[in-house]
């Protein structure tokens, strides 16, 4: 137990930190303040960290709430908090953003049902590593949307990240396809599709007031997935809480709702640069605090899904397109 409440504390004070600077500063009654690009990544960043410590948080209490209990929680509890600090933004809400924040919040509830479903058969740094290595697709969706055919570099990336899911499916000495990797695979593909999706709405409302809604519907919908798949009950222990009001606070409250707020300022195919964050920091979370078995060969894999990351956003010379 004690190295969960280490786990916790360590994750979670810088990112309250500066989940209360950000608060301070933008005020969460006043209106939306556009930030520069520099700004806006650097937001943008301190979201994905927060996100990918919830790898960790997810694992433990998975030993005691089902999965879609847990999400429903977890997202009742931030949608109460983001209701509560965002309350006056919320009167001026129209049709328009209604419906696009209930698109946002259902495909992130497809996402995050997909991810916690994939933790409760794999290991955390597996489904980091395994998930994230399609947001090398981002690129490539992102050329297909605009009817472009693919960048010489985003298809390289897309072969040095395949490259890395299969050491990481195979750093047992074993390639086994098992039901946490397709789990893994198919919300990967999801994922990329709502980073898309978060790129085009986001500027086209008040990203706050988009990422409130976004919660409250992940909720909405984790409900009714719980009464209709599951046994509703809230956690008992106070080493299950710990981490379900971390997964709340910090990875739902500031890491999903201020996401579209982040994004707004820069574009998708920058955006999907930062997501490398993610494998890295569950991947050694994992291994520091799961005490998780990372061999040389996954360890392979994991340097070239992080290379493919940077291939596809930030190519070497030989690899762009002549102008």
């Amino acid at each position: 137990r004690s190295s969960w409440v280490t786990g916790v504390q360590t994750c979670a004070l810088p990112i309250s930190a500066c989940v209360k600077l950000f608060l301070f500063k933008s005020g969460s009654d006043s209106q939306e303040v556009r930030m520069t690009q520099k700004s806006s990544e650097q937001l943008l960043a301190l979201v994905i960290f927060a996100r990918a410590t919830s790898f960790l948080m997810v694992k433990h209490c998975l030993a005691a709430l089902e999965v879609f209990n847990l999400l429903a929680v977890r997202f009742a509890i931030a949608t109460v908090l983001l209701l509560i600090l965002f309350r006056k933004r919320m009167r001026a809400i129209t049709r328009a953003t209604f419906g696009r924040g209930a698109l946002l919040g259902l495909i992130f509830f497809a996402v995050m049902a997909g991810e916690t479903v994939a933790l409760s058969k794999t290991s955390s740094s597996t489904t980091a590593l395994v998930e994230s290595s399609a947001i090398m697709l981002i690129p490539l969706l992102t050329g297909l949307w605009r009817r472009q055919w693919p960048a010489r570099a985003g298809l390289t990336a897309a072969t040095v990240a395949f490259a890395g899911v299969a050491c990481t499916i195979g750093q047992s000495g074993r390639f086994v396809i098992n039901s946490g990797i397709v789990w893994c695979l198919g919300t990967a593909v999801i994922y990329a599709l709502s980073v898309i999706f978060t790129d085009v709405l986001s500027k086209q409302d008040d990203a706050i007031t988009l990422g409130v809604l976004q919660v409250a519907f992940m909720a909405l919908f984790s409900i009714l997935a719980t009464f209709a798949f599951e046994t509703p009950r809230l956690p008992e222990a106070p080493d299950v809480w710990a981490p379900v009001l971390y997964l709340a606070v910090v990875c739902s409250v500031f890491g999903f709702a201020i996401q579209p707020y982040a994004q707004s300022g820069t574009t998708s195919e920058r955006a999907s640069l930062f997501l490398a964050i993610t494998p890295a920091t569950a991947t050694i979370l994992g291994v520091l605090i799961l005490r998780e078995t990372l061999t040389w060969i996954g360890a392979v894999g994991c340097g070239l899904i992080l290379l493919s990351f940077f291939l596809a956003n930030k190519p070497p010379r030989f690899l762009r397109e002549a102008p």
